[in-house]
């Protein structure tokens, strides 16, 4: 009875282990979220519940799950469907991104409930198959089929990758099966009961492998991104059409590096694509973290920006630039405690193929030539509230107000042009989420900031926007994914939805590290950036940083302050947008410094000689003491079979002599005075004569060595270390 016990509970502890760790490494590779308050209750009472069915009528009481689960279905269809669809449409178009692999149920939409109700049949069904396999088979090779398939498909992408600990409960529950076969492989109810030593001896192995493996081992990032651009050309050569990939940014043809100042198709952009070209060369006399803008756009029509503000200028445009410079210079004359310290900047450019004059905020307007010097104040506070607080403005500022462009900003409307259906859309979005449109202007944009930088999830492979879908709703309710552009898109029209003059604008961040001031620091395509520039009356433009920081990477290099507002020079809050990615793209290119210049930022070494040796003793290893086990299964399982053909019990010896020669090949029909003998152990009250037990043993041996012999080595190498026999 007591074994018994212990089989019902190391079965449903596998049960629930495998069930667990594959919807594990799924969602987790395909950034699913479920509600584990809903999953997890159902799963643990599916797991005892079908054990326990499966010890019933031979395991026909594995039936009695149908009723309930399709009353479940009965009763929650719609939702169910809801979440199928919106899964596979997400699965889809992950896929989609790079390959002809059709988008299905595109559009789909489901809340996390439906989503949770789907995972909860789709793991209980995985329960139901696990249960054949684990409680009826005790069969590792049979679990392995029904769970791996579905991680197979999470290690083909190139953004994600699954959680490494689900990864490894999965690979525990295997090897604890097969270890439980190894130490009792002719006994079924002992095979259950040895779960539990298996899963020791499993936690000593995985356990022994984690300390010892050398942390920069894993490099699955770099090895997939390999694997998949070999795949594109092979898909290439053979004649197949790869699907839009979009169209990056910025641009790239022929090795020539440069913004789009006419264009930016954010709905159309594919993946970010970097090669830490050379693109600017900086000189700076002091060290931080600089802003370079470029350029910004105008006009949106849902799927990209158009309209080069440069190139569109009003009489007050540059002032508009410049004023900001003036407030804080004014500021600081106070002596109020703000430092504002005057510097200068280099800027030479190595691969910029464009006119752009980059400048650091807020300096007055360069003139061309290359290199080209500019003067800057670099300060962290919030501008609009230096203006506020400034003594006497009039006396500094004369006629030189932006009175004028004020006006022209709020007749014009230029800066808040929205389509209508999306502004209201976009109005009732930032309403749920809190945000007052009757606020001051520097609040509403502080809160749009971080609003967006939560809305959304931070990758270099985003999703192309479906054509006749609006970019800004589809990003913040359905993709929710994308880099600077798209969170720089999102915030911007989300601002002039909130009637706050707003404009998409692009360029560089570039750091400066402490002990590098006075030397030149490369700019690399890495380090190109877009964000927001916000209006404030009689202030001009005041960048605005809406892009959360890569997963796990935090700021490097960020000013103090917690608004979200961009200073001269200093980032505070959200995150570096295209220095690197959560997938830490360093691994890939080989030709990465470990020290980017410029970029504050330290990467770990490759590995050196000592490292790679390392590795491969560890693998070295690893291949031994799989030998071994493999030879010590054999060695034991042989053992165990001599053991029992000598046994006390003639009638036992026999049984187990035909029990084993049908495993070794159930198609082969044996001799008829064999059968006999065998039947006559088992159901007749007759004491098998020691002559007869000899006849059943000698027979046993010599079909065993004609069915070795009948195979290649294969077949040899999985007959005596894998099956034992």
């Amino acid at each position: 009875m007591a074994k018994r016990f212990l089989t019902f509970i190391g079965n449903a502890l596998l049960i629930l282990a495998a069930v667990f760790c594959t919807t594990g490494i799924f969602t987790s590779a395909f950034s699913i979220t479920v509600d584990t308050r809903i999953l997890y209750p159902v799963w643990l009472i599916a797991a005892l519940a079908l054990p326990a069915l499966a010890a019933l009528w031979r395991g026909k009481g594995l039936l009695l799950l149908l009723p309930p689960a399709l009353l479940i279905l009965i009763l929650r269809w719609p939702e169910i469907i809801n979440g199928a669809k919106w899964t596979v449409f997400h699965i889809t178009t992950e896929y989609n991104k790079w390959l002809h692999v059709p988008v299905i149920f595109p559009g789909s939409n489901a809340n996390v409930y439906a989503v949770t109700l789907f995972f909860t049949i789709a793991g209980i069904s995985l329960t139901f198959l696990l249960s054949i396999a684990i409680c009826l088979r005790r069969s590792a090779s049979l679990t392995a089929f029904f769970t791996v398939p579905p991680v197979f498909l999470t290690f083909i992408l190139t953004e994600t990758r699954p959680d490494d600990r689900f990864l490894l409960g999965l690979v525990a529950v295997i090897l604890a099966l097969i270890l439980s076969s190894a130490l009792h492989p002719d006994d079924f109810i002992k095979r259950g009961t040895a779960v539990f030593p298996a899963l020791v001896i499993t936690a000593i192995i995985l356990s022994v492998t984690y300390f010892t493996a050398h942390p920069d081992n894993h490099m699955r990032s770099g090895r997939v991104m390999n694997y998949d651009a070999q795949i594109r050309d092979m898909v290439q050569r053979a004649g197949f059409a790869l699907n839009k990939t979009g169209y990056g940014w910025p641009e790239v043809s022929s090795g020539i590096w440069r913004f789009n100042t006419e264009r930016v198709p954010v709905s159309d952009a594919g993946s970010r694509i970097i090669s830490d070209q050379s693109i600017l060369r900086i000189n700076a006399d002091h060290a931080g973290t600089f802003y370079l803008k470029g350029y910004s756009m105008q006009s949106f029509d849902g799927r990209e920006w158009r309209g080069n503000s440069d190139t569109r200028p009003h009489t007050d445009e540059a002032l508009s630039n410049i004023m900001p410079l003036f407030i804080v210079w004014a500021y600081s004359s106070y002596d109020l405690g703000v430092e504002a310290p005057l510097m200068n900047m280099t800027i030479t450019k190595t691969g910029d193929s464009s006119d752009i004059l980059y400048r650091p905020y807020y300096s007055p307007a360069v003139s061309g030539g290359d290199p080209y010097d500019v003067e800057f104040v670099y300060t962290e506070e919030s501008v609009p509230q230096l203006l506020a607080a400034l003594p006497s403005a009039a006396e500094y500022f004369g006629n030189i107000r932006l009175r004028g462009y004020n006006t022209w900003i709020r007749a014009s409307s230029v800066y808040t042009e929205i389509n209508a259906e999306t502004a209201r859309e976009l109005l009732r979005i930032a309403r749920d989420a809190g945000i007052d449109p009757n606020d001051d202007r520097e609040v509403i944009a502080e809160s749009v900031a971080k609003f967006i930088s939560s809305s959304g999830r931070y990758t270099l492979s985003p999703y192309i926007i479906p054509e006749g879908e609006d970019f800004a709703l589809y990003f913040l309710k359905t993709s929710k994914r994308g880099y600077c552009i798209h969170f720089a898109t999102a915030a911007t029209l989300m601002l002039r939805a909130l009637d706050v003059p707003a404009r998409f604008t692009s360029g560089f961040v570039a750091t400066v590290p402490v002990g590098s001031a006075g030397r030149d620091v490369v700019v690399t395509d890495r380090h190109a950036h877009a964000w927001v520039e916000v209006y404030y009356d009689d202030v001009g433009w005041i960048p605005l940083e809406v892009t959360p920081p890569a997963t796990g990477l935090g700021t490097p290099g960020a000013a103090p302050g917690t608004s979200t507002a961009i200073g001269s020079g200093g980032y505070q809050g959200g995150g570096f947008d295209d220095m690197y990615d959560e997938d830490d793209l360093y691994n890939f290119f080989p030709s990465t410094p470990t020290s980017l210049p410029g970029a504050g930022l330290t990467v770990s070494e490759s590995p050196g000689p000592a490292s790679i040796a390392r590795r491969n003793i560890i693998i070295i290893l690893c291949i031994v003491a799989c030998v071994l086990l493999l030879l010590l299964h054999w060695y034991f399982a042989r053992k165990y079979r001599e053991k029992r053909f000598a046994q006390t019990n003639t009638n036992a010896a026999v049984i187990f002599a035909w029990r084993f020669i049908s495993r070794l090949d159930r198609h082969v029909q044996q001799p008829k005075e064999i059968e006999e003998l065998a039947l006559k152990a088992r159901f007749s009250q007759h004491t098998i004569s020691e002559d007869e037990r000899t006849a059943m043993i000698e027979h046993t041996r010599s079909f065993s060595a004609r069915t070795y012999n009948r195979h290649n080595k294969f077949g040899r190498f999985w007959i005596k270390l894998i099956r034992g026999l």
